[in-house]
């Protein structure tokens, strides 16, 4: 199932600007701790338990074993492995700039992954822009007492109000990691455009900041005459009483004042 904006896709965007490749040397120096090392203590392993005590031979295999299970774990969710924030470096997806996710192995064999030096460039989880113009006019300072400290409301286009009070993960069936908690809210989609973890909802006291968790089919900022991605995994600060387009549904966030 596709989004109806197909004249918009996230492709659109270049998630990677201001990034920086990262050299040959990096590459290798994260290859030989993440890969190498790994493999040679589990083939030293292997040759303990032919040759010398199985029972150290074993343990060995198990620390070798653990340590590409960590590497794997790490480069699926962000891309710094041990070898690669060793270097200063993140791997992350060419198209996307996002983190390899559950499939990192098929996509580091079927190279759509790449190193990106953090010394020399932007980092790709780092904001590259901002997802909305906002007015030339600054907010008066009494407007923006008023709003301090009350708390924007969700407003669904099938009818539910949900507060902001807390993160707030959208989805199809969404899930919170434990290093991110956040409240979760099942929205029914019978069109199955929304990501089972779609979108993250946050606000400060002061703004609403927005995240598109790598969905499918994207989030966009309604505004006159287009609307605008967000890049994934970019968390991107909107104004309230702002239209945002989450596959083929739609939420508008409301001032509490």
């Amino acid at each position: 199932m596709t989004s109806t904006h197909d004249s918009l896709r996230l492709a659109d965007v270049d998630p990677l600007v201001f990034t920086e490749r990262a050299r040959a040397g990096q590459i290798v120096g994260a290859v030989a701790l993440d890969v190498v090392m790994p493999l040679a203590l589990l083939a030293a392993g292997i040759v303990v338990i032919v040759a010398g005590p199985p029972a150290l031979g074993w343990l060995v295999v198990v620390a070798a074993v653990a340590l590409l299970a960590v590497a794997v774990w790490l480069l699926g969710r962000t891309g710094r492995t041990l070898g690669a924030a060793t270097v200063d470096a993140r791997i992350v997806r060419r198209t996307t700039g996002a983190a390899a996710g559950a499939s990192a192995l098929g996509a580091l064999v079927t190279g759509k992954l790449g190193m990106f030096d953090l010394r020399k460039g932007r980092d790709p989880f780092a904001p590259a822009i901002a997802a909305f113009q906002f007015p030339d006019a600054a907010p008066t300072a009494g407007p923006s007492r008023a709003r301090r400290g009350m708390v924007p409301t969700l407003l669904l286009d099938s009818g539910e109000r949900l507060t902001l009070d807390t993160a707030l993960v959208l989805g199809r069936d969404p899930s919170a990691p434990a290093d991110a908690p956040a409240e979760v809210y099942r929205w029914a989609d019978m069109s199955r455009t929304l990501s089972k973890s779609h979108v993250r909802l946050e606000w400060d006291g002061r703004q609403v900041w927005v995240t598109d968790l790598g969905s499918t089919n994207g989030t966009f900022v309604r505004g006159a005459g287009a609307s605008t991605p967000l890049l994934p995994h970019q968390r991107t600060p909107v104004p309230t009483a702002v239209v945002l387009e989450i596959g083929d549904r739609t939420l508008t966030v409301r001032d509490a004042a």
